[in-house]
C-alpha cells in the first residue's frame, strides 16, 4: 500500500513537473489519527512507542505525522515539533496562496504558515482533544502538559509493540533510492538535491520518538478520574502527574469547562451499508449519508 501511495504522489509530482508547476507547489501529507491495531476495523497499524489506539485520547490516537514540501518553505531539512492542529491547515494553507486568514470570519484553526516555513514559534499554544458527551472522556493540550479525564479501562489503554521489532534506520536509505516520487525531486533539484544530502539521516532521525527517562517513574494505571503528563519529557504516558501537580489540574480543568459551554450536542448517524467496499468493487471511498 506504501508502494502504491508513493507511486501515485510520484504521478501528481511528474504531471506538475512537466506543466512547470512544481516551483509553486505545496505538498501536504497528513494522517488524522493513530493506527487501529485490534478492533473490528484493524489495519495492524501499531503506533508504538506511544499510549493507545485509534479512538483513544492517548497519544497513539490521536498524535499523528505529517510532511510539508515546497519550495517557498524558508528552512527546509528539519524536523518540526510545533503545536499543530488539524483544522490549522485551512488558513495556513490560504495563508501561503496568498489569501488574507481575516477573510474567513471565525476560525478555529490558526495560519501556521510563517512558523512552518520559517521555524518560528507556534502561534497555537493549546488545543482541545475531545469532549464526549456519551462517554464522560475528555482531553485537553497546554504547551507541554495533557489533561486526560476519564479511560476506557480495557486493553486500548495499553502500549502495543511492533511484531518482530523496528527496522533499521538505514533502510529509509533504500526506500528513497526507490522511491517514484523521490526521483522526480532528483530531476527538480538536481545537484543541490537535499534528498542526497551526507545527513539527512542526522536530520530525519529527530522524528523519533524516545520514552525518555519515563520508564523510572511510570505509575500509570488504568480506571483513574484525572491523566497529566508533561509530555516534553513523557510522550509515551507513563507517568501520571495529576498527583503531584494539582494545580495544573485545575487550571485545566478549568479550560475544559469552558470550552463544554461551546459543545453542540453530537449526532452519530446510522451506518450505511451502501457505502460498505463489498457493495463497491472493493473499494473503500468517500460516503455521504
Amino acid at each position: 500500500m506504501v508502494d502504491a501511495l508513493d507511486q501515485s504522489v510520484g504521478e501528481l509530482l511528474e504531471a506538475l513537473e512537466k506543466a512547470g508547476m512544481l516551483k509553486d507547489t505545496i505538498l501536504v501529507f497528513a494522517s488524522d489519527n493513530g493506527g487501529d491495531p485490534y478492533t473490528a476495523l484493524a489495519n495492524q497499524g501499531l503506533n508504538w512507542p506511544l499510549r493507545g489506539t485509534k479512538a483513544t485520547l492517548w497519544e497513539g490516537g490521536i498524535r499523528s505525522t505529517a510532511l510539508v514540501w515546497s519550495p517557498r518553505l524558508t528552512r527546509s531539512s528539519r524536523v518540526s515539533t510545533q503545536l499543530m492542529h488539524a483544522t490549522d491547515w485551512m488558513p495556513t494553507l490560504y495563508a501561503a496562496a496568498g489569501g488574507r486568514v481575516g477573510d474567513l470570519g471565525a476560525l478555529d484553526g490558526v495560519n501556521m504558515w510563517q512558523a512552518l516555513s520559517q521555524g518560528t514559534p507556534s502561534p497555537r499554544t493549546e488545543l482541545l482533544h475531545e469532549i464526549d458527551d456519551w462517554s464522560g472522556a475528555s482531553a485537553i493540550r497546554f504547551q507541554n502538559y495533557k489533561l486526560v479525564v476519564g479511560s476506557h479501562g480495557n486493553q486500548f489503554d495499553a502500549r502495543f509493540e511492533i511484531v518482530g521489532g523496528t527496522r533499521p534506520h538505514g533502510d529509509l536509505k533504500a526506500l528513497r533510492q526507490n522511491s517514484k516520487a523521490a526521483a522526480v525531486l532528483k530531476r527538480f533539484y538536481g545537484t543541490q538535491n537535499p534528498l542526497l544530502q551526507p545527513n539527512i539521516n542526522d536530520w530525519s532521525a529527530g522524528g523519533n520518538v524516545s520514552c525518555g527517562q519515563g520508564n523510572a517513574n511510570q505509575n500509570f494505571v488504568q480506571g483513574q478520574q484525572y491523566y497529566l503528563f508533561d509530555l516534553s519529557c513523557d510522550p509515551c504516558e507513563l507517568h501520571n502527574l495529576a498527583s503531584t501537580n494539582p494545580q495544573m489540574v485545575s487550571f485545566l480543568l478549568s479550560k475544559l469547562a469552558a470550552y463544554n459551554k461551546t459543545v453542540v450536542p453530537k449526532i452519530d448517524p446510522a451506518t450505511d451499508s451502501r457505502g460498505y467496499p463489498e457493495n463497491n468493487n472493493g473499494l473503500w471511498a468517500p460516503w455521504i449519508y
